[in-house]
């Protein structure tokens, strides 16, 4: 399963977890109005731990449905900072790009803008209408040949609309923050991306040599992940050279993601009973009357 589809599912577990617990507010009058440790002793003693263990699960339910909404308000304001932030980024470019008789430039560059910045740099941005972005100083560093490659990747990335993927993509990872397996998901989208991009480069005869050595020369000139195009570079670079690339697997993060996903599961599921409310209201005299039973 692709991870970029992964985090999708493991979102609509948790919104459709959100949806449930949502549905029986009362749960949450339940971890307001917690007992005393009397009542709990009095609960299990005279009610059994079958119910016990039913009012923890009603308590886990609240205490989910908390948890989660500040998760959601948490990748919802990730989310607009991320989106504030490209727009104020397309704004200081626009105002930094060079006029197009102001350096010479091939037909290939056509439709890129070209911005004065002494970082090598090649992006793509903007969400409806994504737009590639150069680097005067990644233009001055590459030759011709190395340029068109890297032009090629970014027009993909436009075609593909992958800073709008990239944003929901991100949202999902911070509403599932919580998961030890998200963020290892974002970065192998991220770099299946990437991969997906010098595919089609190399795919309308741009030479792999040419992109590797451009991956090399910035990575060079302005040191790693100087920006999102390089990065990361060395499982590109290898791709691109016909050598095998290698992800570790995170077996670890796999296996606790799992357990928290069967304990929400299980939090989320246990059916909801309102007279255990009501045992917590009046919890000595439900104590007594099963004294007088039994």
């Amino acid at each position: 399963m692709r991870p970029g589809l992964l985090l999708g599912v493991l979102s609509l577990f948790f919104f459709a977890a959100f949806f449930y617990l949502s549905r029986h507010p009362e749960t949450v009058a339940i971890l307001i109005s917690l007992p005393s440790p009397e009542a709990f002793a009095c609960n299990i003693r005279c009610l059994g731990l079958t119910a016990f263990l039913q009012v923890l699960g009603e308590g886990g339910k609240a205490l989910l449905l908390i948890f989660l909404s500040f998760a959601f308000l948490y990748a919802l304001y990730r989310t607009a900072l991320r989106v504030f932030r490209t727009l104020a980024f397309m704004d200081t470019v626009e105002r930094k790009a060079v006029p197009p008789g102001g350096v010479p430039r091939p037909t290939f560059l056509s439709g890129a803008t070209i911005f004065e910045d002494l970082r090598p740099m090649a992006l793509t941005a903007g969400f409806l209408k994504p737009r590639v972005f150069l680097s005067t100083k990644l233009v001055d560093a590459l030759d011709e040949k190395e340029l068109r490659a890297v032009v090629l990747h970014e027009l993909h990335h436009c075609d593909s609309r992958d800073p709008l993927k990239g944003l929901a993509i991100s949202f999902i990872t911070d509403l599932l923050f919580f998961l030890p397996i998200s963020r290892f998901l974002k970065k192998t989208y991220a770099l299946t991306s990437e991969m997906a991009a010098d595919a089609h480069s190399v795919d309308l005869r741009a030479d792999p040599l040419d992109l590797a050595a451009s991956l090399l020369k910035v990575r060079k000139i302005g040191g790693p992940a100087v920006s999102w195009f390089f990065d990361p570079a060395n499982e590109r670079v290898k791709r691109l050279l016909g050598e095998p690339s290698k992800v570790r697997r995170p077996v670890a993060r796999v296996f606790l993601t799992a357990v928290l996903l069967a304990a929400t599961a299980f939090i989320a599921l246990v059916p909801v009973r309102k007279s255990m409310s009501s045992m917590f209201v009046d919890h000595d005299k439900t104590c007594v009357l099963r004294k007088s039973h039994d």
